[in-house]
């Protein structure tokens, strides 16, 4: 983020969510060629093993920023994303990544966009226009032309457990998103550590097999990137997007997946490939472009979170007052990012906006 003046949000949270996408998208393939070599648990502890370094390691590098923290309040919703997104959806995917191909798995996960979309539209109050259900639309027609080609091998329980481990991924995005607020790197931190600690932990007791050096080494780098910075950057999208709009994003990783597997893994190449290419580009370039706004209202809010001030105006859901306490240590001369507990009066405008903590109106 720029020291001077903020990143446009939109443009921040939409390379945040294909970065995360990519990441996540070759995580999948990786893990499916090592599950024969331990148990379901001791690999999805290993993988959530390597995420919590990696955050670690980027708090460390990054140190303090101005970040609300995960207050008390919090932690019922991050116990339940952290059991969903941290042991049910991975141990679901390693054991159905061990009962089909590469390239059908990553397929399959197109289910987690179609879950978090509904979830966040149907039950989240949040918004997605014409451009963007069309864009959802495309992305996930790619999966399905891609799928003539590719779903070979597919048995029932394999789909079953990439399903459940899509539904808990869903559910748990739709959580994060209502943490978003709070700090990304602690959330992201918070969930790698306490899936990976008692997964670990109850392989060793339980006298799971695990795997051997050089493949838990590997399974640690997969878990790093594809996990740990993806949840990260995942967290900065659905803060930014909404998990709407995130989700229509994030169902570039299958794509990315299957493709990784038939160039990385010499998988069986498909014809459909380049029509999924196209849809899939066409989904992701109209979300990309879609504008939504109109004249809405705020209503009187009150909450915590990291925010920009600029002394010459700019931001008006942000124009509120501080108290000294507010402004310790902050050279309140220039344009700077802080984060306290804040209210928001009622206001009346129109502007761009997706559905994020504070564009969760009525249309």
């Amino acid at each position: 983020m720029g020291a001077h003046h903020p990143h446009d949000p939109l443009l921040r949270g939409h390379l945040a969510g294909l970065v995360a996408a990519v990441l996540f998208g070759c995580s999948a393939p990786l893990i499916s060629t090592v599950t024969r070599a331990g148990s379901a648990l001791s690999i999805a502890g290993l993988l959530y093993g390597g995420a919590t370094l990696a955050l670690l390691s980027v708090r460390l590098v990054r140190g303090t920023q101005a970040e609300t923290p995960v207050g008390r309040q919090d932690w019922p919703a991050l116990a339940i994303l952290t059991l969903l997104g941290g042991v049910v959806g991975p141990m679901a995917l390693v054991q159905g990544l061990a009962r089909l191909p590469a390239a059908t798995s990553s397929l399959l996960l197109n289910l987690e966009a179609v879950f978090t979309l509904a979830i966040a539209v149907l039950l989240g109050r949040e918004h997605l226009g014409r451009r963007g259900l069309l864009s959802a639309g495309l992305t996930i027609a790619g999966a399905v032309v891609l799928s003539e080609g590719s779903l070979r091998g597919t048995t029932g329980v394999g789909s079953a457990l990439i399903a459940l481990a899509s539904l808990a991924w869903g559910i748990d995005n739709n959580l994060s998103q209502r943490l978003s607020l709070r700090d990304p790197i602690q959330i992201a931190t918070f969930k790698a550590a306490a899936a990976s600690l008692p997964m670990l932990t109850l392989a060793m007791v339980m006298g799971h097999g695990f795997p051997s050096v050089p493949v838990s080494l590997e399974l640690l780098a997969i878990g790093a990137l594809g996990y740990g910075i993806s949840i990260w950057l995942d967290l900065l999208a659905l803060r930014d997007l909404g998990a709407a709009r995130e989700a229509v994003l994030f169902s570039a990783a299958p794509f990315v997946g299957a493709l990784f597997s038939l160039a990385i893994l010499r998988e069986p190449f498909s014809a459909t490939l380049l029509v999924a290419a196209a849809l899939m580009a066409a989904g992701v370039v109209l979300l990309l472009r879609e504008q939504h706004s109109h004249w809405h209202r705020h209503d009187n809010l009150r909450h915590a979170h990291r925010h920009w001030h600029d002394p010459r105006g700019g931001d008006p859901h942000h124009a509120h007052h501080h108290a000294q306490a507010d402004l310790i240590d902050t050279p309140v001369d220039r344009p700077f990012w802080h984060a306290h507990e804040h209210q928001h009066e009622q206001l009346e405008h129109a502007h761009g906006h997706v559905s994020d903590a504070h564009h969760r109106h009525s249309h």
